[in-house]
Order: C-alpha cells, then structure tokens, then sequence
C-alpha cells in the first residue's frame, strides 16, 4: 500500500526569518557592553527603540547627543546636536523666515562641498535651526571602547556645529 502523499526532493523547508522580537533581542544582547561603556565614561546612557523600530542605546547631554545602534558589521555610532532657535533673536518675523529659507538652500551646499563622508547638516523645522550628525562604524571587538571614542569625538561635534552654523549666518 502506497502513500497518497509524496514529497518532492524539491520541496525545501521555509527557512527561518527573524521576526522584530528577534531582531530586537539581538540587538539588546550585542549593545548592552557598549551601554555598560558609555556609563563608565560618565554618560548617562538608556536603551530605547528609535523611530525606525531599532534597539538603540542613547545618551543625552549639553555636548550633543548619541546614539549606538547595531550596523551592518559592528556599531553605528551616531553623534549629533542642534542650534534651535538660530534666527530666534530676530525681531521681524518676515526677515526671520527668509533667513531660515536661505539656511534650507544653503546647508545641501554645506553638505555637498564642505563635509566629509561620515558628516551631515539639514535644518530641524521643529528646533528652527540646524542639526548635524556625524556616524562612524565600529567592529563588535570595541563595544568596551565606545564611551571613550565617544568622549574624544565630541569636541569634532561642537567644531562641525559652530562651522556649519557661520556658514549659514553668515
């Protein structure tokens, strides 16, 4: 007596896709040294869920701010900060709404020619003034080094900044 059923030699198990728990659970385990890391080198570090759904350890201080997050081969770190209110001490609200449209056409400019790689300027429509951000990737072996690296490339931040914000004022 045969079986109706037969499989096919073609017929291949689904292979198994991680779903955003899974992702997430990964992401917590392969980050937690580097939160341990940031806390060390006096950042007050906390893990939240950015808005593209990653795991994301953060800190937040008057230097900037960080953000780690799990990359492609390692760690994106990501350092960034703001000037709000830019054109805030501007009395004329049509002058102040002017400087802020030249600001939005000049910083892809900035962007364009004056910035390396790994740097990035846009104007916050939120803050009224510009953000800039600057991302490195490093490999899973630095978890242990991540508050220090961060700690040394915050003055790079409050330089990139300051240029960013004299070229658009000026």
């Amino acid at each position: 007596m045969e079986n109706d059923q037969t499989v096919s030699d073609h017929d291949e198990p689904p292979e198994f896709e991680p779903g955003p728990a899974d992702v997430i659970a990964r992401a917590k385990l392969a980050l937690a040294p580097a939160q341990t890391a940031l806390s060390a080198a006096g950042f007050y570090a906390y893990a939240t869920v950015d808005e593209q759904n990653r795991w994301t350890i953060a800190s937040d201080s008057e230097h900037g701010h960080v953000d780690v997050r799990v990359g492609a081969d390692g760690f994106t770190v990501e350092l960034w900060n703001s000037s709000p209110g830019l054109f805030a001490d501007e009395e004329n609200e049509f002058r102040r709404r002017v400087l802020e449209r030249v600001a939005r056409m000049t910083l892809p400019r900035i962007v364009q020619g004056l910035l390396e790689p790994h740097q990035s300027a846009a104007w916050d429509e939120v803050e009224h003034g510009v953000v800039v951000r600057i991302a490195y990737d490093l490999p899973f072996t630095r978890a242990d080094q991540i508050g220090d690296f961060v700690r040394d490339r915050l003055p790079e931040l409050d330089d990139l900044l300051t240029f960013v914000e004299q070229r658009v004022t000026s």
